[in-house]
C-alpha cells in the first residue's frame, strides 16, 4: 500500500474542509482507498490529509492532479492556505496489531 501524506497550513478550516468535501481532484475516482483528516491540537489550523491508494503511481498521478488542478489556483493558495502544502508517498512496509494492507 502506498499513503499521500499532505500538509496544509490553512486559514480557515471550515472553509478549507468546505473544498475539500466537494472533492476537486476526484479522490474516489483517482483511487484512494481511504481518506483521513487530522488537525494539530496546537494549531486547530494545520490540517494533515493521509489518503491511502493501492499503487504508487495511482498515488502519484492524484498529487500530480492536486498540483496543477487545485493548488495552482491562486484563489486556493490565497485564500484558503497560508502556504503551500507540503506532501510526500509513503510504501507500508509493515503493520502491526492488523494485517497488513
Amino acid at each position: 500500500m502506498f499513503t499521500l501524506q499532505i500538509s496544509y497550513p490553512v486559514r480557515d478550516y471550515g472553509a478549507w474542509k468546505e473544498v475539500f468535501d466537494s472533492d476537486p481532484a476526484g479522490r474516489a475516482a483517482s483511487g484512494a482507498r481511504s481518506v483521513r483528516v487530522f488537525r494539530d491540537t496546537e494549531d486547530q489550523n494545520s490540517v494533515a490529509v493521509v489518503l491511502d491508494f493501492d499503487t504508487k503511481d495511482a498515488a502519484t498521478v492524484f498529487l500530480e492532479r492536486l498540483r496543477s488542478q487545485v493548488w495552482d489556483k491562486p484563489e486556493v493558495i490565497g485564500q484558503l492556505m497560508s502556504a503551500s502544502p507540503t506532501a510526500r508517498i509513503l510504501e507500508e512496509v509493515a503493520r502491526e496489531g492488523q494485517a497488513a494492507g
